[in-house]
């Protein structure tokens, strides 16, 4: 079966913002936690589909920074504390108005270290929106603003769980190619490959 053409991209990315470590439904006399930000970098690969819409994967590591509080016996204390979080994120993106996009979709996160509190493996939710210019070398620099919110649904179940969200921005750097398939051309003018 003759392979069609089709582009991507690759890129790296770094940034931070801010996390919090909550419950939906908070246990009185119970002991909490603050988020105190994360910093996060990774690897993306996007595959696209015409020149608005595209799938969106690759790997991400982001370090977690939180103070835990202890409930009140009768005082008070805290201490500070940070663990990993290791995500696979699979978003569905669109390109509008030539400089911007937006995606959304599913994040699968393995915690890394101990938070102190449940573990926070599982499968959340992931959304952005940003910027992106690209250069005629085909470099591609963006700026993208998201939002995640990690174990909705987790590996581990437990009662009454605790909940990481993290909002931030990344600023990136990318490759766009193309990986071309068979060519219908005269023999010897076949276009070369380029990247892949």
């Amino acid at each position: 079966m003759a392979q069609e053409t089709w582009y991507g991209e690759v890129g790296v990315y770094l940034g931070g913002g801010t996390n919090d470590i909550f419950r939906f439904e908070e246990l009185e006399g119970a002991g909490s936690y603050n988020g105190d930000g994360f910093y996060t970098g990774g690897v993306m690969v996007r595959r696209m589909f015409g020149e608005h819409f595209s799938l969106v994967s690759g790997i991400n590591y982001a370090e977690q920074k939180y103070t835990g509080k202890s409930a009140p016996l009768p005082e008070v204390h805290s201490s500070p504390g940070r663990f990993g979080m290791l995500s696979v994120p699979v978003n569905a993106r669109v390109d509008f108005l030539r400089y911007l996009f937006a995606d959304a979709g599913i994040i699968a996160g393995f915690q890394i270290g101990s938070s102190g509190t449940d573990d926070f493996s599982g499968i959340g939710l992931n959304a952005g929106i940003g910027v992106k210019y690209k250069f005629k070398s085909d470099i591609i620099l963006s700026l993208r603003a998201y939002g995640n919110q990690h174990s909705i649904l987790r590996f581990s179940p437990v009662e009454y769980p605790h909940t990481l969200l993290n909002t931030g921005i990344t600023i990136g750097i990318g490759y766009r190619f193309i990986r071309l398939g068979n060519c219908h051309c005269p023999e010897g003018n076949n276009p070369g490959r380029r990247f892949f």
